[in-house]
């Protein structure tokens, strides 16, 4: 993996779009992430950090979706053989 030195910035064009426009990424040092629409002058600014942090409360939010769709399908299956033993 390559390090991302002071003088250094990577900066990326996505094949995201958001309204038509292509997103564009750049990383720079230390540990900033900014974002853009490609076209347009302000760049959207935060950290890695907090990049990390998004990504992860949404990962634990789909897992506990998931799961409680899982919970609530294994309900239904249950009471629907209940309502047959009867």
């Amino acid at each position: 993996m390559t390090f991302l030195g002071r003088d250094k910035k990577v900066v990326r064009e996505t094949a995201a779009v958001h309204k038509g426009r292509n997103i564009v990424i750049e990383l720079a040092h230390p540990s900033i992430v900014r974002v853009k629409e490609k076209g347009r002058r302000f760049w959207y600014e935060t950290t890695v950090e907090a990049v990390f942090s998004l990504a992860a409360k949404q990962y634990a939010e789909n897992f506990r979706k998931e799961r409680a769709e899982k919970k609530k399908a294994e309900k239904a299956v249950r009471k629907a053989v209940k309502a047959t033993r009867r």
